[in-house]
């Protein structure tokens, strides 16, 4: 009987985003530092069958630091290209913001969507309101959410 209650079987019911916790971690892998913020709320929804589609935006920096962390100036411009993404996309999705990652040379903010959104009028909505930068998109199914599970603590 515990299928009853398994993640997979249960009404998928989002928190709001107020609600979420969030964790910081930094890192250093082969002389990269990498920048991990991990909604530790959506752990609680890793793998439900409703969350198949991973949802990916890489944002290359305009002045990539290599090895390093996005300088201050621009750093501030990818935060409000983040927080324009993670407006639009629930407008456009059922899904849930797991992670942002962050490189000298890139952000990439990592979503788990239901299917049959239109992810490529997503796309062209929010390069249409970014001029800043280069926002790319990508949409995979990762039904085991092996992405988050890699960066989650204890996932």
């Amino acid at each position: 009987m515990a299928w009853l209650w398994s993640k997979k079987s249960r009404k998928l019911e989002l928190p709001p985003e107020e609600e979420q916790r969030w964790s910081v971690a930094q890192a250093e892998h082969d002389g990269v530092v990498l920048v991990v913020r991990c909604n530790e709320t959506a752990g609680e929804w890793a793998g439900h069958a409703e969350l198949p589609v991973k949802l990916g935006f890489a944002i290359p920096l305009n002045r990539p630091n290599p090895g390093g962390l996005p300088n201050p100036a621009e750093n501030a411009e990818l935060g409000e290209v983040e927080d324009l993404i993670a407006r639009l996309v629930p407008a456009a999705a059922v899904g849930v913001h797991a992670l942002t990652l962050t490189t000298g040379e890139t952000k990439e903010l990592v979503f788990y969507i239901a299917p049959g959104a239109d992810i490529a009028k997503l796309h062209d909505d929010i390069r249409e309101q970014v001029a800043s930068h280069d926002v790319q998109c990508l949409a995979v199914e990762d039904r085991k959410w092996r992405t988050y599970r890699a960066f989650a603590p204890g996932a």
